[in-house]
This record gives structure tokens, C-alpha cells and sequence, in this order.
């Protein structure tokens, strides 16, 4: 059951993500510190997971909910050494890009049911 909550938590910002993305002008140019798209999955996987984690905590005011966020995002550019404009700057490349934005949540998904399955205890 919270795998099927999980889901439709994770297409519902997919879908608004893109949407918000869709509504700006596309650009077609490359941006020098374009995210390879392998890192960039890894990347969007945990701050899938980071999101998550945050809505889990129940936090009551949005200011403390966007500081742990805002937390956690950093600790997951450190950990792929990123900085945040070469994040955005790739996430609107991929997003004005919606086959290359596909793969890379497909990779995504891939790469959060594996997670899932990981966590869950071995039957015997």
C-alpha cells in the first residue's frame, strides 16, 4: 500500500515538474556544465528520495520543511559534486527536452524500485 502512496506521490510532482518546465521558453543550446544524463538520474533519485523524506516528517510550517530540504539538496550536491546552478541549468535543458527527460526518469523509477526492494525484509 505505501509503495502505490509513493507512486502517485512521485508522478504527481513528475507531472508538475514537467508542466511548470513546459510553460517556459525552450532553449536549445547545450549548457556548458550540461549533467550527463546517467549522473543526472542518480541526482533526481535522491532528491526524490530527499522530498519524501522531508514530507514523512510531518513538519508543520513550510519554512522548516524548505530548510530540511534545503539541507539534504546540499548534501546531495556535495555528494555528486554539483553546484546548484549547473543542476538547474541541466534540469531545464532536460525539461525543454521531454525524450532525454524520459530516459532519465526511467532511470529514475529503475532506480528508486530498486531502493525499495532493497529495503524490504527477505521472506523466508
Amino acid at each position: 500500500m505505501r509503495w502505490n502512496q509513493f507512486q502517485s506521490y512521485l508522478w504527481s510532482l513528475l507531472l508538475g515538474g514537467w508542466l511548470m518546465m513546459a510553460c517556459s521558453p525552450s532553449d536549445d543550446q547545450r549548457p556548458d556544465s550540461l549533467i550527463p544524463e546517467e549522473r543526472m538520474a542518480a541526482i533526481l533519485t535522491e532528491v526524490h528520495l530527499a522530498e519524501t523524506r522531508v514530507s514523512r516528517l510531518g513538519l508543520r510550517s513550510a519554512d522548516s520543511s524548505n530548510i530540511v530540504y534545503k539541507h539534504l539538496e546540499n548534501q546531495i550536491f556535495k555528494k555528486f559534486q554539483v553546484d546548484t546552478a549547473s543542476y538547474r541549468k541541466s534540469y531545464i535543458f532536460y525539461s525543454s527536452h521531454p525524450q532525454q527527460m524520459e530516459t532519465i526518469y526511467k532511470q529514475v523509477t529503475e532506480n528508486l524500485k530498486k531502493k525499495a526492494e532493497a529495503k524490504k525484509p527477505a521472506r523466508s
